[in-house]
């Protein structure tokens, strides 16, 4: 069965724009993941948004189109992923309305 979560407008707006999957990471031989200091030339490091976001797969072709699927079987990608917690989208009302749900920083620089 098709997975069509990568089709679903709500789909991109379970992402927080960490930007870590945006990153190059190393797997070692034990399987431990590292990653890297080195970002896509398309990510904002700053801002840790994709400067070409719409068109990503156009443009970079070797960019991951995560879909509910494939992010349970990536080892890679954080465990504090947005889309991680997709199983969990009918309880989120900015997920279901279409709009980017805002996340905001702890005193201590942590996302909330």
């Amino acid at each position: 069965m098709a997975d069509s979560s990568a089709d679903d407008p709500g789909w991109d707006n379970l992402c927080q724009q960490c930007g870590r999957c945006c990153f190059e990471k190393i797997e070692d031989e034990r399987g431990n993941i590292f990653y890297t200091q080195t970002a896509c030339r398309y990510l904002d490091v700053i801002s840790r948004q994709c400067k070409v976001f719409d068109r990503r797969f156009e443009i970079n072709p070797s960019c991951v189109k995560l879909t509910a699927e494939l992010v349970e079987t990536l080892r890679w990608l954080p465990r504090d992923c947005g889309y991680r917690s997709s199983k969990h989208v009918d309880m989120i009302p900015e997920v279901r309305s279409g709009k980017k749900a805002r996340r905001s920083r702890s005193s201590k620089g942590e996302l909330r």
